[in-house]
């Protein structure tokens, strides 16, 4: 940047020189010319434009009438006009002898000229017809320049007239010189202008040619920028037209537009690639190629306009070029980019000679040799600075290059040392399988010492694999997809062991080797052994050896797809054992585990391959008879079950039997789904189970007692889905106090399931799937929620109420959870104990006596009263009466409801009772259904009745909106 105070310096002195050059001369004479050599007629020509159909005959005969005009500068530039431009000077000859001259017109691109010479002697005579479309061999003087000469007779006058027509701007470089000048001035300016323009071609080749060598893409753009600068400077001067297409010179105006448009573009890109715009500047890159795009756009369009609307574009693009590349130049250097002022140096010294270019085409600067040779020094000396800016560049990538060589060199050490002393086996080889490369590894693996003892004793690595093909499907997949990942094969090792391994491998078609194969290899032979256990272990009951559920049921599917296809048939057998709980209570796991061992290989030895067996859970086994049914398969399960039978187990002395239920099942082409046959099977399995034990239940689409147990497991589903969606309802069915109706309310909570539209189910097919498959916790515990908050929300009925009997089932007696939840639900919902009564079947609270003892003691402790439950249906044991501390006996409803003509049935009713008030409980009649049996109950003294006699279960609201206040038993009704 601290050059272009001296740059500006200079320019302004010598366009101050230019200036002085500008003197008025004296009267032209031949002396002054052949004293200077050369002499400048701008300030000797008159000029005036006329239409263009006025010749040269009228302009003498109106000589004197015309408005004829000077210039007041010595090489002036006269506007665009559609007429001709008329010039005429006049030059005196005081010597006694002819003399000859030439005139020298050095405006190249001028499309028609036309000079005459007048005299006393020959009148007016037309020595010179030129157009710009004339080839310069045709004309007189073989040069760019128009060049006439002129005979001055002795002692005369003589005046020379110049018609001149273009399609432009029109420049007036008229000199009148002497022969001696014409041929050394001429031969002068054609070597420095020769050697200017060669300089230019060779910085051009010279960008390329180290575009080539760097890969640098700046040098091509402004390689691009010279070769096509010069194609611009030749066009636009003219100068060179007469050595570059002497043959055609009117192509110099469209060449100009076209050359300047791709230089603009050009110099654009480079100044993107050199400040590296992309990176730093984002929105000066796309300003860049903008202007490109426009620039090209600009070149091809320009080929379609007038010469003078080209010069208008070119000084446009121009413009836009500098402000650009300026702009860009200033910002980067303030970002402190250490080029940038290079840049902006060079760019502004290439565009301060441009603009004198321009200015003096224009007439504004006067034409000088600095105005016309300024761009080639300019271009010179910038691509000097640039040149040695990108050198410096080019200079630190290859020191950076050269530091990044002997960094990949020493990788590439550390590598091959990695690649030897790898724990895995790396190899490479041709496609046709000889072996390249190999590390130590790799001929660790296969049993050699080294790679040499390896490729002398292997020719093809085909040779170490057990299955040929293996490595054919390899290389296949290698071609077509590049790479290959975890590919396992068996290969042999020299000692003829079979290993497995897994191979990645990448095919490289292009190599010195030619087409190869890199790969790399590990030993699996372990992991394949302990994936063959685990398969094992995944399809097989760890404790038997026999197929485990999972694997039985794809099996099973298997056979299931069999039938449908084939119309084939099987047999499955769902067997459990009987009495195998006692081995394991009495004796533990442990023996149960090796009863388990033995029995199974007893049921193994029977089926003989007949069959395929699998432990499904626990005591459970599943059998699988292929294409036997009926009679084959009965005999096939009667001989399991015998064997079973006749198994005995010793253990410490002692001896055990267990039998076994079998639920056979045909399968067939109705059969789709898995998971329904095995239902089917399992409750074809308890069904006999129900009968006795130790027998087979073969299945039939009439069979009642699967089908019931198929409908009770069928509603496990829905009981959980309605309890996932809050589908249960509670009812009430008043208990009525038959001694003393005054007493407050006295009611039993019932429950009541809803499907999902909402219909009633009864409680006789959801309550008995709850009880067998463990779901009636679940429902007890809502029950006792929802009550409980219902209570809450209603507190003039808590009030109201004296007992609320619920049911509890005897698997909620025995969850040791229950009872914390029943005493979290008091305590969040704020209910008193002595208000509710809990009720517990007979036969439940006596097989889980000790839980129910514990239960009872807990709730009876904080106020809750209890009763037992359908007394007298059970085990009818008195004596369980006084270990049961319970507040109420209910009798079984099927003494009630025929005592009136059962007297047995009201012994057991009058004897109940007395036994209860004995012990000091209440009782309470189930199932009292008529006036009379009220009547018979209360003579007998029974405390409570509960039925359809009384009143029918209702829900809790509608049981509070009619027994709120009085019921109509109360009062003595």
């Amino acid at each position: 940047m601290r050059f272009l105070p001296k740059l500006f310096f200079a320019i302004i002195v010598l366009t101050f020189f230019s200036w002085q050059n500008v003197a008025t001369a004296q009267p032209l004479s031949v002396e002054q010319v052949k004293q200077n050599k050369k002499v400048t007629l701008g300030q000797y020509l008159r000029y005036r434009t006329l239409e263009s159909q006025v010749d040269i005959q009228t302009v003498i005969e109106r000589f004197e009438l015309i408005d004829w005009q000077s210039f007041d500068k010595p090489l002036p530039v006269l506007p665009h006009t559609d007429q001709a431009y008329w010039f005429y000077f006049d030059i005196k000859n005081n010597a006694s002898l002819q003399q000859a001259l030439y005139l020298d017109y050095q405006f190249p691109l001028v499309e028609h000229i036309t000079i005459y010479q007048q005299d006393s002697i020959n009148g007016v005579v037309e020595i010179l017809d030129v157009n710009l479309d004339q080839a310069i061999e045709e004309r007189m003087f073989p040069s760019a320049d128009f060049i006439a000469p002129l005979t001055l007779s002795a002692n005369s006058h003589t005046r020379v007239l110049v018609r001149v027509e273009n399609d432009g701007l029109v420049q007036v470089p008229m000199y009148l010189v002497d022969q001696l000048w014409l041929t050394n001035d001429k031969s002068t300016n054609s070597f420095w202008l020769g050697a200017g323009l060669a300089l230019l071609v060779v910085l051009s080749l010279f960008s390329i040619l180290v575009f080539i060598l760097n890969k640098d893409v700046s040098f091509l753009y402004y390689a691009i920028f010279s070769c096509f600068f010069f194609v611009y400077y030749s066009a636009a001067t003219g100068y060179p037209i007469e050595f570059l297409w002497p043959d055609f010179p009117a192509i110099s105006q469209n060449l100009s537009m076209f050359a300047l448009g791709i230089a603009l573009a050009s110099v654009c890109l480079f100044a993107s690639e050199f400040l590296h715009l992309r990176e730093k500047v984002r929105w000066l890159y796309k300003i860049a190629l903008t202007l490109c795009v426009l620039f090209v756009l600009a070149s091809f369009m320009g080929l379609f306009v007038s010469h003078y609307q080209q010069i208008m574009l070119q000084v446009v693009m121009f413009a836009l070029c500098s402000v650009f590349l300026l702009t860009s130049g200033v910002y980067v250097a303030t970002r402190k980019y250490r080029d940038a002022g290079r840049f902006v140096v060079c760019f502004s010294l290439i565009t301060l000679s441009c603009a004198l270019f321009a200015a003096n085409r224009f007439g504004l600067v006067p034409r000088n040799l600095f105005t016309e040779y300024s761009l080639l020094v300019s271009q010179f000396f910038a691509f000097i600075v640039i040149f040695e800016a990108l050198s410096s560049r080019i200079k630190k990538e290859r020191s950076q290059r050269l530091k990044a060589q002997l960094e990949a060199l020493h990788h590439y050490e550390q590598f091959y040392d990695i690649y030897e002393n790898a724990v895995e086996g790396h190899f490479t080889t041709t496609v046709d399988g000889r072996l390249l490369r190999a590390n130590k590894a790799f001929c660790d693996l296969i049993g050699y010492m080294n790679f040499e003892e390896l490729a002398h004793s292997i020719e093809n690595i085909l040779e170490l694999y057990v299955s040929p093909d293996e490595r054919e499907k390899l290389v296949n997949r290698a071609k077509e997809f590049g790479r290959v990942y975890g590919f396992e094969a068996q290969w042999r090792r020299t000692n003829g062991k079979k290993i497995w391994v897994s191979i990645n491998l990448r095919f490289e078609p292009k190599t010195p080797d030619g087409a190869v194969l890199i790969g790399s290899l590990i030993d699996i032979s372990q992991k394949k052994r302990s994936d063959k256990q685990l398969q094992f272990l995944a399809a097989h009951d760890s404790l038997t050896g026999l197929l485990n559920r999972r694997e039985f049921e794809r099996i099973l599917n298997e056979a299931l797809i069999e039938c449908s296809q084939s119309k084939v048939k099987h047999t499955l057998l769902y067997m459990d054992l009987d009495q195998f709980k006692v081995v394991n209570d009495t004796c533990g796991h442990k023996a149960g585990d090796i009863l388990l061992r033995q029995l199974t290989d007893e049921l193994k030895d029977v089926l003989n391959k007949q069959g395929i067996i699998a432990r499904l859970g626990g005591d459970e086994f599943g059998v699988l008879v292929k294409n036997k049914v009926g009679d084959e398969a009965f005999v096939i399960a009667f001989q399991l079950k015998q064997a079973v039978q006749d198994f005995r187990f010793v253990w410490e002395g002692r001896v055990f039997t267990v039998g076994v239920s079998i639920g056979l099942v045909e399968l067939n082409e109705e059969n789709h789904f898995i998971d329904e046959v095995m239902s089917i099977a399992d409750t074809a399995c308890y069904a006999a189970k129900d009968k006795g034990r130790n027998r087979i239940h073969a299945y039939t689409e009439s069979d009642e007692d699967v089908k019931n147990r198929h409908n009770e497991m069928q509603q496990v589903s829905k009981i959980n889905d309605a309890l996932a969606n809050d589908r249960f309802a509670l009812q009430a069915q008043l208990i009525y106090n038959m001694q003393h109706p005054a007493e407050s309310l006295h009611y039993e909570l019932l429950i009541r399931m809803y499907d999902e539209e909402d219909k009633l189910v009864p409680p006789g097919l959801f309550l008995p799937a709850a009880e067998r498959y463990g779901l009636m916790p679940s429902i007890d515990k809502w029950v006792i929620n929802h009550y409980f908050s219902w209570l809450q929300h209603n507190p003039l009925h808590m009030q109201r109420v004296a007992k609320c009997a619920i049911n509890l089932s005897g698997p909620s007696l025995a969850e040791e959870s229950m009872q914390n939840y029943i005493l979290d639900c008091f305590e969040h919902y704020k209910i008193p104990y002595n208000k509710i009564c809990f009720e517990i079947t007979e036969s439940m609270a006596i097989q889980q006596l000790d839980a129910t003892l514990s239960f009872i003691k807990c709730f009876r402790d904080l106020g809750c009263s209890f009763a037992l439950d359908d007394f007298g249906s059970g085990f009818s044991s008195y004596g369980y009466l006084k270990n049961l501390p319970v507040d109420y006996l209910k009798i079984d409803g099927s003494f009630v409801k025929d005592m009136l003509v059962d007297p047995i049935d009201r012994a057991m009713v009058k004897s109940i009772y007395e036994v209860a008030k004995a012990i000091g409980m209440e009782t309470v009649a189930e199932f009292v259904e008529s006036e009379d049996i009220l009547a018979d109950l209360r003579s007998i003294g029974i405390n409570y009745g509960q039925g359809y006699g009384i009143a029918k279960p209702m829900g809790l609201d509608d049981f509070v909106k009619k027994f709120g206040r009085k019921s109509r038993f109360e009062m003595g009704s």
